[in-house]
């Protein structure tokens, strides 16, 4: 990092599941001091109803798109431009995320601005068949979950995860997970815990500054 010529700030990280206390005191050690909290939190399926979800007026949840890539990789960006740790995607790290190992665009979904038909949330979901064995159960993720600010709090991320849990719970699936930045300024932690969410698992990001 020093050598990068750079003038930024520089940052070294590392994460690890608060229970393993060993990983903990390794990071203190290494002089990383905590900066961050994520949570993985858990929904039993047989849980959800099979009403159709309240979607806000003035939207539609439909289907992800993929002809529309661009101007979805576009709505992400402006959706997490003011979350933690967070930068604009390159389109190989985009095609990486969306395409790549796990991804389910066939269980995801997008939310339209009816007047305009513009993107204006993103719920990209994931499924790990491999983990069923270890976990004892059948789970898939809501693992990219954005709305651009002018959109939110009408209740868009709702529609966006009940919609998710219903294609989860019609393909046979069993759980849905999700996981959180505990301080989140969008507070989602709150809303998805509202949803019937519980806290399964919780990280730390640990950091060392590097001086210039």
């Amino acid at each position: 990092l020093r050598s990068s010529g750079r003038d930024l700030p520089k940052y070294l990280r590392v994460d690890g599941y608060a229970h393993i206390e060993s990983a903990q005191r390794l990071y203190a050690c290494a002089g990383f001091t905590p900066v961050r909290y994520f949570d993985e939190l858990l929904l039993p399926l047989d849980r959800i109803d099979g009403t159709a979800p309240d979607v806000p007026g003035g939207v539609t949840i439909v289907p992800w798109d993929e002809k529309r890539d661009d101007e979805i990789r576009a709505v992400n960006d402006a959706a997490f431009a003011d979350h933690w740790g967070s930068t604009p995607m390159t389109v190989d790290r985009w095609n990486d995320m969306v395409r790549g190992f796990g991804a389910r665009l066939g269980l995801s979904f997008i939310a339209l601005d009816e007047a305009t038909g513009e993107v204006v949330a993103l719920c990209l979901n994931k499924r790990f068949e491999a983990d069923d064995e270890l976990l004892g159960r059948r789970d898939a993720w809501i693992d990219h979950l954005g709305t651009v600010a002018a959109w939110r709090k009408r209740g868009i991320a709702s529609a966006l995860i009940a919609a998710s849990l219903r294609a989860f719970r019609d393909t046979g699936l069993t759980h849905a997970s999700i996981g959180v930045d505990s301080e989140s300024p969008t507070g989602a932690a709150g809303l998805y815990r509202s949803l019937g969410f519980e806290p399964e698992l919780r990280s730390i990001t640990h950091e060392i500054v590097v001086d210039a």
